[in-house]
């Protein structure tokens, strides 16, 4: 037995004591850049953002995929109950629980953003920019050796939107689930692999519907079916399949349901943007006539109802988008006309000074404003409109005052408080605030506004990334990345040294590449004969399993003060801090499945002879 306050001072000055070895080790960020410096790296950090969806995964197929610190989850989503679905059509009932159980698959998809709310919004306008920037690009993500990633992306989440879309005989639209979860989520700050909540479900029909949302999903099947025509057809051709029909069920039936969302994303009935993208898309599928609308001095006049309030690209307003897909699809000067217009009224950009005028979320807005400075330019790479929103990246992607990314994983130094339950579960208090347990390769976070930045976890305004984040930022940065280059390759070595990505991992296939040496022995039975054949196939020499020893993290065979050090370098997200399966197995001194200060604590009381290592103890 030992007394317990004199453990808490003696475990305090030796923790002291290493937390500022600890910090002494830790690399000297990069001085403050300026665009003097040359251009960020646009191949390598386009690369990398894929890597946020990955993180934002829901359902299953995610444990053993491309990140070590993910797992499955919700997949009671799997399960979901017909009696507690909000609105739902019993129409509906036998396509969506065919087997009469009461219970419908809804598992899958993507978690909005720090949260694991699912909206068909946000999953439908980033899937689509995401094709947006493909098709902008002519085939970005297969330059930067990326299709497989790319389409894994893509696929994901419009399987989910097909998914939780009830289609009759015919192929038509009987209704739509647009929401799982609500704000029941936000009252759980916890990793989603650890999640029981129940998780409710939101449904709209053609008596309550939301053409907005309809059409958000038109736009991320259509422009799937485009960029993946080629790599997928056949799923290419499902995708446009249902694409159709949830456009025709839109034209049919108005509508503004929003039953659930709690204020979150709050939309009007003023669909008539979104519903322009899904013309577009499906004029360039070449299943539709050209749209008829062509925008005129700031308005927009079509089938769908006349609007323009001036606004930027995001989930909300989408008028930009329907010009940059028009204009490369027809080189008709009048919607480069209007993006001129819209660029203005926007402020436009400066080679000198970071635009933060939109506040809430800025890099985002930022990264909109430059695909339309971007479409502007139409390849000119010396044009003001090309330099500004080159300008508005670099600072983006580290060449600022603050001397950080705000693309987690990229550069010299990134913000290590951001508001993302699962990278970042903490305390269980999100107002506690806590440096992330895991970096969040490739998301892009708010980062500053007109008032400067906050790296403190609960100020999701600057910390939190989202969904809709990462689709503005893949628009902007694969047209810099066609404009100006950058060494995809670049991101391969920080892949391969972060202990949250699994590097070997094959997008695509869903395999593995195994370090091993395996001999099947294949047998084939004829009616004369047996036949045994051994076909070896040879790699490297398997590394041998290490030995289980808690508190051992570099696993140097000894517990002592420099495991401390790595695991306190390893918790405060210091990419240098390279801790192996093994070693976080040895770290989790208290054996209860979670790395966190509290192991630090323990290890240095196991060192100073107070306290053992192990559960209970």
């Amino acid at each position: 037995m030992f007394h317990a306050e004199k453990t808490k001072r003696t475990a305090a000055g030796i923790l002291s004591a290493a937390m500022m070895l600890c910090s002494c080790m830790i690399p000297n960020a990069a001085t403050t850049a300026s665009a003097d410096n040359g251009d960020e790296n646009f191949g390598e950090a386009l690369a990398l953002s894929l890597y946020f969806y990955d993180a934002n995964a829901c359902g299953t197929g995610i444990t053993d995929g491309p990140l070590t610190w993910r797992g499955d989850c919700h997949t009671y989503d799997g399960q979901a109950e017909i009696s507690k679905a909000e609105n739902f059509n019993s129409a509906a009932a036998a396509i969506m629980d065919p087997d009469g159980d009461g219970k419908m698959d809804l598992s899958g998809g993507y978690h909005d953003a720090g949260d694991h709310v699912k909206f068909n919004l946000t999953i439908g306008y980033s899937m689509s920019s995401l094709a947006m920037s493909d098709y902008l690009n002519d085939g970005v993500y297969a330059d930067i050796g990326c299709m497989d990633h790319f389409a894994a992306v893509l696929k994901r989440g419009c399987d989910y939107l097909m998914k939780t879309t009830a289609l009759d005989g015919s192929g038509s639209v009987v209704s739509i689930c647009y929401q799982v979860s609500d704000l029941a989520d936000h009252g759980v700050w916890s990793s989603p692999e650890s999640q029981t909540y129940e998780r409710k479900t939101y449904w709209m029909s053609a008596g309550n519907n939301n053409r907005k949302i309809c059409a958000d999903m038109v736009n991320a099947l259509a422009g799937t079916a485009y960029v993946l025509r080629e790599y997928d057809p056949a799923y290419s051709a499902k995708c446009l399949k249902y694409a159709q029909a949830i456009f025709e069920f839109a034209k049919a039936h108005a509508g503004n349901e929003q039953t659930g969302n709690g204020g979150m994303y709050g939309n009007s009935a003023d669909s008539q943007d979104e519903m322009l993208i899904s013309s577009a898309w499906l004029y360039i599928n070449g299943v539709a006539d050209m749209p008829k609308c062509i925008p005129s001095n700031q308005g927009y006049s079509s089938e769908f109802g006349s609007e323009y309030d001036g606004y930027l690209y995001s989930w909300d307003k989408q008028y930009q988008g329907y010009c940059w897909l028009m204009y490369k699809a027809t080189k008709n000067e009048a919607y480069k006309t209007e993006l001129i217009a819209d660029y203005n009224n926007q402020g436009g950009f400066s080679e000198t000074q970071y635009n933060t005028k939109w506040g809430w979320g800025n890099s985002r807005y930022n990264c909109a404003v430059q695909t339309t400075a971007l479409a502007i330019a139409d390849g000119d790479k010396d044009s003001a409109y090309a330099k500004g929103a080159k300008f508005q990246m670099n600072y983006i992607l580290g060449q600022n005052s603050y001397d950080y990314s705000f693309l987690v994983g990229y550069g010299d130094k990134c913000p290590t408080h951001y508001h993302h339950r699962a990278a970042n579960p903490g305390t269980g208090n999100p107002k506690d605030d806590t440096a992330a347990k895991y970096l969040i390769y490739g998301a892009l976070i708010g980062g500053p506004d007109g008032s400067g930045y906050q790296d403190y976890q609960d100020s999701y305004t600057y910390t939190e990334p989202a969904l809709d984040y990462n689709g503005c930022f893949a628009l902007a940065c694969s047209g810099l990345y066609r404009l100006y280059g950058g060494d995809p390759a670049a991101a391969k070595p920080v892949l391969e040294a972060a202990s949250e990505i699994n590097s070997s991992y094959v997008f695509g296939s869903g395999a593995v590449q195994q370090e091993e040496t395996t001999t099947t022995t294949e047998t084939t039975t004829t009616t004369t004969e047996t036949t045994t054949t051994a076909i070896e196939t040879t790699t490297t020499e398997p590394v041998k399993p290490q030995t289980k020893l808690l508190g051992d993290v570099d696993l140097s065979g000894d517990v002592d003060v420099n495991d401390c050090v790595l695991l306190a370098r390893y918790n405060t997200e210091d990419i240098n801090a390279v801790v192996t399966a093994q070693g976080k197995i040895n770290a989790d001194a208290d054996e209860n499945g979670v790395l966190e200060s509290e192991d630090v604590t323990r290890i240095l009381q196991f060192i100073a002879k107070l306290r053992p290592l192990g559960a209970g103890a």
